[in-house]
């Protein structure tokens, strides 16, 4: 469905204002909606769903969710319907992520955060039939993180010591830890406050050679939970598109970025070192902040 994937050199060895080179994977560039990792963790589910001839694809987000827009786009286009079970309770006014779901056909079902917790329950009751074809959410699971283990396939990998990403439900990660080779290094970066558990569903996805691989997670990076942001975080933002030209969203790849410019400044990496920080898209997220926040 797409083409290569784009690196974007930030920072070469002698000139890095962070000590080593650093390169970044655009993956927010092979899509304007399924951009960055969507497609890659949703294609396994796609082919199932098609191969057991369902209409109707339903999964499940939160109001700056990119799996919910994605998944709704990627319906539109399998000319399937698409269902979104959607945490919280209906606000007043509609995030840009689910406004550009609805547009996309989704069906947008809001389920109070006590009623969220219980997935199966939810499937049952809004699915008695078993008509629709479920994808967990965010895509975690085994079929989005093989997705994301083959994407690597396509990508010079081997240049690198060192592969950072924004950690949402772990699948991203997963499947870089799978596709990893044997000297290299992958960081995540979670985003939400769920640093308890997180670990936990990586590793679920993991085989026991795959648990031997180097890997860890950053932990104090979320600027207090999924889609919070702080002042700091936002100029952040504005400074590295000002100095590099590279656009992150507040969801996930700002705190993502700017947690690896900590690990980068603190940590005392050989000097053969080269990073490949992933962009994993989400860029309509911003769409949810003031007019002028942003210089991009």
């Amino acid at each position: 469905m797409f083409s290569v994937i784009p690196i974007q050199p930030l920072f070469r060895q002698g000139d890095s204002p962070l000590g080593r080179p650093v390169d970044v994977l655009r993956m927010d560039k092979i899509h304007t909606v399924v951009s960055g990792n969507k497609w890659f963790k949703l294609s396994g589910y796609l082919q199932q769903a098609q191969q057991a001839g369902k209409k109707t694809l339903a999964t499940f987000g939160g109001a700056y969710s990119n799996h919910i827009v994605a998944t709704a786009y990627a319906a539109q286009m399998y000319k399937l319907k698409s269902v979104g079970i959607i945490r919280g309770e209906k606000p007043a006014l509609l995030s840009h992520t689910l406004q550009n779901a609805l547009a996309y056909g989704m069906e947008l079902l809001f389920v109070s955060r006590t009623d969220y917790k219980d997935k199966a329950s939810l499937q049952i009751n809004i699915d008695p039939q078993n008509a629709y074809y479920w994808i967990p959410e965010g895509g975690y699971g085994k079929l989005g993180a093989d997705g994301i283990r083959d994407m690597l396939k396509g990508i010079p990998v081997w240049d690198y010591t060192h592969l950072v990403t924004a950690v949402g439900t772990g699948t991203t990660m997963a499947g870089l830890i799978q596709g990893a080779l044997p000297y290299q290094k992958i960081i995540g970066i979670p985003v939400l406050n769920n640093q308890d558990s997180i670990m936990q569903e990586i590793k679920v996805l993991l085989n026991d050679q795959q648990m031997e691989k180097d890997f860890q997670l950053l932990p104090d990076y979320t600027f207090g939970g999924y889609a919070k942001k702080t002042a700091d975080l936002i100029t952040f933002m504005n400074q590295t598109y000002q100095s590099v030209k590279l656009p992150l969203d507040f969801v996930y790849t700002a705190k993502a970025f700017y947690g690896l410019n900590d690990y980068l400044q603190i940590t005392d990496l050989p000097t053969d070192s080269k990073v490949l920080f992933l962009h994993t898209g989400g860029l309509q997220g911003n769409q949810s902040l003031p007019a002028g926040t942003l210089c991009y």
